[in-house]
């Protein structure tokens, strides 16, 4: 889809378009990539610079920069060379520098490489409302735990083959090494914490109207 290989076999199609012979400039207006080593994105002296460059070759459309750095946590950082920024902010940098053209289809690979708990939460808040604003997000990673928060289609591959496709839940439930750390304190469909919060509540409410049915019974 990216073009930096040849298809083998099969058709890829953007819009409805062989994506095989399109030319770069034209993918480049649909697809947002950003690779497992963000840091060959970077080529500017700072932040800014690599977003300016962005829009200005996209014909100025796309996010406010400043605003878009804000949502990814990088506010104070556009004078800041990107090489110079850690492994996550690099990350979340080669993110803005995608996300202020405003793609319709955004391919991330080993997305959250660097990052700590509280970003990959952040990430993946991210993910979701792009989703809802209409862009198609595909990601390659490991962390099943993002998957089990952000997912709404896994596919499983092993050896070049797919193994399994289907809902988070259906895939990561159960599994010996690709269920999240909830699913395998917890079992039963629970994937996140949110799910467990959620069991709580169900089971609570349960167990007040059953007991509120006791005490009518008894004339309470």
């Amino acid at each position: 889809t990216v073009g930096f290989q040849r298809t083998e076999s099969g058709r890829v199609e953007l819009n409805s378009r062989d994506a095989t012979g399109m030319h770069p400039a034209t993918r480049a207006e649909t697809v947002g990539y950003v690779p497992q080593n963000p840091g060959s994105l970077f080529f500017a002296e700072t932040l800014a610079e690599e977003l300016a460059f962005t829009l200005k070759h996209h014909g100025g459309r796309g996010a406010d920069p400043g605003q878009m750095l804000i949502k990814l946590g990088l506010d104070g950082a556009e004078d800041r060379n990107p090489r110079d920024l850690s492994g996550g902010e690099q990350e979340r940098a080669a993110l803005a520098a995608v996300l202020v053209a405003a793609p319709s289809l955004l391919l991330l690979d080993e997305p959250t490489r660097g990052m700590d708990y509280a970003r990959k939460r952040a990430l993946g808040a991210i993910l979701r409302g792009q989703c809802a604003e209409g862009v198609a997000v595909i990601m390659a990673t490991h962390d099943v735990e993002l998957v089990g928060e952000t997912a709404t289609r896994v596919v499983l591959l092993g050896d070049g083959e797919i193994v399994a496709d289907g809902s988070p839940r259906t895939v990561l439930s159960g599994s010996l090494t690709f269920a999240t750390q909830v699913n395998k304190l917890y079992g039963d469909g629970f994937l996140t914490a949110e799910d467990v919060l959620k069991g709580i509540e169900r089971e609570g409410q349960t167990a007040g109207q059953r007991i509120g049915g006791e005490w009518r019974d008894t004339g309470w």
